[in-house]
């Protein structure tokens, strides 16, 4: 009797256990889709790209990156969170994704556990520049200008809540100057509207910047990062200009859903630090003037949560709500 007890647990263990184990064996057994939650043209979007026909190569199963924008990067987090936890939907994620959520008073997701961060593998220093309106050629004229007019001067974004967004909030914060906010519907939209002159300013990837900048079609005043970029090495950083504590720099990853087995969070893991490895990877995300900059899921993890800690504060500072 004892043992046809423990015969039936040892059975019941196996059935339990099996699926799982089988499917992070067989993983990935169908298409692999990318969600990018911005629009074509944007660094999400750049990474989302790079890292599409590399999955594909090494895991030996089609990629895709779906575009799906919309809120500034909520609609494509959203979808993302509640896709079948089974590794084949993965998200970019980045500052964005971390603090969208955190603007809707019933959020759909919850961005601290509905999303699980695989690796972050890319970075790049946000940009402070000025479209041809501006009448400021340093950072200290155009706090002078936006003190002496608050509310005047206006700062373009790719939406409400976006890291761009918010670096200007942030910054606001530490100067005291006051811009008007105008979000636009993507990064393309807000860029045009910096090149053309219909607003003054914008807060930008450095790394999306970069073409407009070499064209002279825009001017960068500073870049919000810990040193000078190798990509602009003239440009001083916020500090040197005397903004302290403003330091923004946007993070790339991949993100799946909530539930995922462990199994198949481990092979993407060792697939994403391969491809961070790659020489081809890297010489193509420097080109952008991205940095390669991989942790694993753990570290991403936590990174992740302090992500969310550092961008909820700024966000009650400015009182900034979905619109």
């Amino acid at each position: 009797m004892a043992r046809s007890f423990a015969g039936t647990i040892a059975l019941a263990f196996a059935l339990f256990a099996a699926p799982g184990a089988g499917f992070a064996q067989q993983y990935p057994s169908k298409l692999i889709r990318i969600i990018s939650p911005a629009p074509p043209g944007g660094g999400t979007d750049i990474i989302a790209r790079s890292v599409g026909p590399l999955m594909q190569a090494k895991l030996q199963q089609t990629v895709i990156v779906e575009n799906k924008p919309g809120a500034g990067g909520y609609l494509g987090s959203e979808a993302a969170a509640k896709s079948p936890p089974d590794g084949h939907t993965l998200v970019v994620g980045g500052a964005f994704t971390t603090v969208t959520a955190l603007l809707h008073k019933t959020p759909a997701y919850n961005p601290r556990t509905d999303l699980v961060p695989v690796a972050v593998f890319a970075s790049v220093p946000n940009l402070l520049v000025a479209g041809p309106r501006l009448k400021a050629n340093s950072v200290a004229e155009l706090i002078a200008l936006a003190k002496a007019s608050p509310g005047k001067l206006d700062m373009g974004s790719n939406g409400v809540g976006t890291s761009l967004h918010l670096t200007g909030e942030l910054f606001q914060i530490r100067t005291g100057a006051k811009f008007t906010h105008v979000p636009y519907r993507g990064w393309a939209d807000a860029m045009s509207a910096l090149t053309t002159g219909e607003v003054d300013l914008m807060f930008d990837n450095l790394s999306t910047s970069l073409p407009n900048v070499r064209a002279g079609k825009i001017r960068a005043l500073a870049v919000a990062g810990p040193e000078r970029n190798r990509a602009l090495p003239q440009v001083p950083t916020f500090a040197e200009v005397g903004v302290t504590n403003a330091e923004v720099v946007s993070w790339f990853g991949l993100m799946v859903a909530k539930g995922t087995p462990k199994e198949v969070i481990a092979v993407l893991d060792r697939t994403f630090k391969a491809i961070a490895e790659d020489a081809g990877f890297r010489q193509e995300i420097q080109k952008q003037g991205l940095d390669v900059t991989y942790m694993n899921s753990d570290a991403a993890g936590k990174f992740w949560q302090s992500e969310i800690d550092k961008w909820a504060g700024v966000i009650k500072s400015a009182n900034i709500a979905a619109e």
